[in-house]
């Protein structure tokens, strides 16, 4: 016969186990519809996928760097420019497409997807995309049967844009740096060339310079700041220019 105690003793281990059961099953719940009926993320965003340095989540991190302009042969006529390069800074707004993904959590059962897909209807065919919602089933970050939750958004983002020239080399072709705000971490986009090679999908929708410095790469410089291959250059000039 089960003494009082031993069947208070049994009921709490019952209480205990059904708690730590429902808690098992909670945390293995099937993914919401609302996810599971989303899209895959294309490969186009999910390429570029990597874990965020200072948030909990994956996020479009291009891994494309840019070389560095080609130094003129040893012998190769002096391009007419002056003797300078210069670092032109620029800002203003870009469109690109930031691919956020999240873990699944509590919060997925909230999710209300569809003022946001009435809101794109009336959004394409502007010049900003609309947001995207996917789900990613295949990373190696993502256990299989729980997909995580995705959004692209193209901005308007702010962008901070560096265009650097180096000496002895063509000073057409500059080392540009676009860093782009407007995710967990800036999203960084590198190219060589001119202003107008920009990359795709980098589009610099509203951008003007702001600043520029230069250095003298000939070591010599007259006495209005301007940068010359020789010094006697500087008495050849105009008098307004010297």
């Amino acid at each position: 016969m089960k003494t009082p105690k031993r069947r208070e003793a049994m009921a709490l281990h019952l209480r205990w186990g059904s708690l730590v059961v429902s808690g098992l099953l909670s945390a293995c719940a099937p993914t919401p519809s609302v996810v599971r009926a989303l899209p895959e993320l294309p490969a186009e965003f999910a390429r570029d996928l990597a874990v965020a340095r200072t948030a909990p989540v994956l996020m479009t991190k291009p891994a494309a760097v840019a070389a560095a302009p080609t130094p003129r042969p040893a012998g190769t006529p002096v391009p007419l420019a002056l003797a300078k390069a210069c670092n032109a800074t620029l800002e203003g707004y870009v469109l690109f497409p930031i691919t956020v993904c999240h873990p699944p959590n509590d919060l997925y059962g909230s999710l209300d997807l569809s003022a946001a897909a009435q809101r794109a209807s009336v959004a394409r065919g502007t010049a900003v995309p609309p947001a995207q919602y996917f789900k990613l089933s295949s990373h190696p970050q993502v256990t299989v049967g729980f997909p995580w939750f995705c959004t692209v958004r193209s901005g308007p983002w702010y962008g901070h844009v560096e265009g650097r020239q180096f000496c002895n080399a063509n000073p057409n072709v500059r080392s540009f740096t676009a860093e782009i705000v407007g995710a967990p971490e800036p999203v960084v986009v590198v190219w060589a060339g001119t202003l107008d090679d920009v990359p795709p999908p980098l589009r610099l929708v509203s951008i003007s310079q702001t600043d520029e410095v230069c250095v003298c790469c000939s070591g010599f410089t007259c006495p209005n700041g301007n940068c010359v291959l020789d010094p006697k250059q500087c008495d050849a000039m105009p008098p307004a220019l010297k």
